[in-house]
């Protein structure tokens, strides 16, 4: 069985999002024109078009879009002088969320040349592996020694400090690249170590998934949304992308707890909150936590809307969710290679507990046998994407790797991995990876990897391993070499 949605139902999205705009945005055109729908596009029109009101907000304060065109033409100078030194024209981009990284992938992007972008919590290997062909590193004080010890070659650059700096030429006056520079975001390891896949700018047939997902975030202007999902991923550049096109204060949240989210909202009074599902919990976590402290009416009341993806959205959290704050998720499915394939509304969850959805405008999903061949709805299958919204190095046609069926209604359920693959806090963890890092290890002669259920992560990892090596050094290892999500919690001797 298959179900889409065609691209024309995006109209209605299309006239939303346009209706966000005011004549004094038409400022930004150029930058459109320029360098096209991709996120330096974006974020230049952004600057340009609105440059008294406030675009970001992270830990340094908030940001307007004079500012961020400012630190994007500083960056782009750094980065230009690099390449006119003899750096290769991929840029690696490793930074915690905030400003400069947004600048650093815009201003890269202007210029003509590749991003890397490189989760700040990846691993060594993860870091050796993605920075091994590249000549220069944008980072920040939270990357900058583990960037230089596995990219000795490389040359770095503080987002921070540059983005701090007066610019001095413009990129309103350096020549038009041939083509605007592409990310490469790094997947998000289904197929065992993550991989690289370019994103570009929405061409016209892509726009009709974009729109949808835009709609389906119902973001407004002047009204700030909280972005708690790593910059690095798509799930939060995404969003941020889809607030510098609508005009909502982006809000970075990314490594804030539950109380830390709350606070956010309420000091700015937003209207969206993404997370994963991980975060998600951690934020009922800290409202019934007020609850028990005697609060009259604990919730958010400003927020219209949560978005969560990049993990799976069980029923029992979608019911809580409303308990406590009433219908107001909305759950994305996808993956790096196909961009957001199924979009869940309010209604979808409370008709359809479990489901993950319809597919977006644009998008066809189906489910297929081990041959292929389509299976009736309620069959489970492989789930199989085609989608216009893919990463450059994919086909249109994409297996993503999961298992899943449809009901009557063409909504998506995802009945769990055809791999071994599982997630830990909204991150897809290869146990084959993982088992092989181990069974590498000197001393270790053996080793099992066990999954546990975990509230708020979803699941985590226990690894038990024969031999001497010492099971706490192992551990510390490993959360060095394989990064904080696919470390196990715990190592001990078999």
């Amino acid at each position: 069985m298959s179900a889409h949605t065609p691209a024309w139902h995006a109209v209605p999205d299309a006239v939303g999002v346009a209706g966000q705009w005011r004549p004094a945005d038409l400022r930004g055109l150029p930058a459109t024109l320029r360098y096209g729908a991709s996120i330096s596009g974006v974020a230049l029109a952004a600057a340009r078009g609105r440059p008294q009101k406030v675009l970001l907000v992270d830990d340094l304060g908030p940001m307007r879009g004079t500012e961020l065109e400012g630190a994007i033409d500083s960056i782009a100078a750094a980065v230009a002088a690099a390449v006119r030194q003899g750096a290769r024209r991929e840029i690696g981009v490793c930074a915690a969320g905030h400003r400069g990284l947004l600048a650093g992938v815009t201003a890269t992007g202007a210029l003509g040349l590749e991003s890397a972008l490189v989760p700040a919590s990846a691993g060594t290997e993860v870091l050796t592996a993605a920075l091994a062909g590249v000549d220069v590193v944008l980072v920040d004080d939270t990357t900058v020694e583990a960037v230089r010890a596995v990219a000795p070659h490389a040359r770095v650059l503080d987002l921070i400090t540059l983005a701090g700096r007066s610019p001095g030429r413009s990129l309103r006056s350096v020549p038009r690249p041939r083509r605007t520079g592409n990310v490469r975001l790094l997947t998000s390891g289904t197929t065992g170590a993550p991989k690289a896949t370019e994103r570009g700018g929405a061409a016209l047939g892509q726009l009709a998934t974009v729109l949808s997902l835009m709609r389906a975030l119902e973001l407004h202007r002047d009204e700030s949304v909280v972005i708690a999902p790593p910059l690095s991923h798509g799930h939060g550049l995404s969003v941020l992308t889809a607030a510098l096109v609508v005009g909502a204060p982006a809000v970075l949240g990314h490594g804030r707890d539950g109380i830390g989210l709350v606070d956010l909202v309420h000091a700015h009074a937003a209207g969206v909150l993404a997370v994963v599902p991980a975060q998600l919990v951690m934020v009922l976590d800290a409202l019934e936590a007020e609850a028990a402290e005697g609060a009259p009416d604990p919730g958010i009341v400003a927020l219209r809307r949560i978005a969560t993806g990049s993990a799976p959205l069980e029923g029992e959290l979608v019911e809580r969710t409303r308990r406590l704050l009433g219908d107001r998720l909305v759950d994305f499915y996808g993956s790096s290679e196909s961009g957001t394939a199924t979009i869940a509304t309010p209604e979808d969850l409370r008709a359809a507990p479990g489901t993950v959805g319809r597919p977006a405008a644009g998008v066809r999903v189906e489910i297929v046998d081990e041959d292929g061949e389509p299976v009736p709805a309620g069959v489970v299958g492989h789930v199989r994407v085609t989608s216009p919204w893919h990463a450059d190095s994919e086909a249109e046609r994409v297996a993503l790797g999961d298992l899943g069926h449809l009901d009557e209604q063409g909504r998506l359920f995802i009945d769990g991995r055809a791999d071994q693959i599982v997630v830990v806090g909204g991150h897809n963890v290869s146990l084959t990876r993982v088992r092989e890092w181990f069974a590498r290890q000197p001393g270790v002669s053996s080793a099992v990897v066990h999954v546990c259920e975990h509230a708020e992560l979803g699941h985590e990892l226990s690894v038990e391993v024969t031999g001497e090596a010492d099971p706490a050094e192992l551990r510390a290892r490993a959360r060095t070499e394989l990064g904080s999500a696919a470390a196990p919690r715990r190592v001990r001797r078999a």
